[in-house]
């Protein structure tokens, strides 16, 4: 596995995780100040409260900054083989002759951006599916049809 030239997710993939996390979290800050605000509680905690949740957004936003920057793939004529991970690193490696069927998933916000989400399963338990995210759809579609079609060598 030398050889690999290791692609990076699309750029736009970051931004809808980004875009989903600010809508939770401000769903959550607006709850938690409206409940803050309608209780007896004193001012000071609802500060404290809407402080927390705006660092937790911060770290969030730094968090998923680090895990798009540490997730790389490449397909190879051995298989797909995925890195990831910022505190616990995996290397996957998903060999072609175990790959038992692909799917593509699109929600609306990755359609609209034109990205896609390749899910290999496998033959076994451990891991049986590995999910490629945050890649263009036609390349979804290519990769898909690379590990799903691959000319068997068995005699018919």
């Amino acid at each position: 596995m030398d050889n690999l030239n290791l692609h990076k997710q699309e750029r736009s993939y970051l931004t809808i995780n980004r875009m989903v996390a600010l809508i939770i979290f401000a769903i959550v800050l607006i709850a938690a100040t409206v409940i803050t605000y309608l209780s007896p509680a004193p001012y000071w905690l609802m500060l404290l409260i809407d402080g927390a949740i705006v660092l937790i957004t911060a770290a969030v936003f730094w968090y998923q900054g680090v895990a798009y920057k540490h997730f790389s793939y490449d397909m190879n004529d051995y298989g797909l083989y995925i890195n990831q991970g910022v505190i616990w690193q995996r290397k996957i490696i998903v060999p072609r002759n175990r790959v038992q069927h692909t799917d593509v998933e699109q929600g609306p916000l990755m359609r609209k951006y034109g990205l896609a989400e390749l899910t290999v399963h496998t033959a076994g338990t451990r891991n049986a599916s590995v999910k490629l995210p945050g890649i263009k759809h036609e390349l979804a579609e290519q990769l898909r049809e690379s590990l799903a079609f691959e000319e068997s060598n068995d005699a018919v």
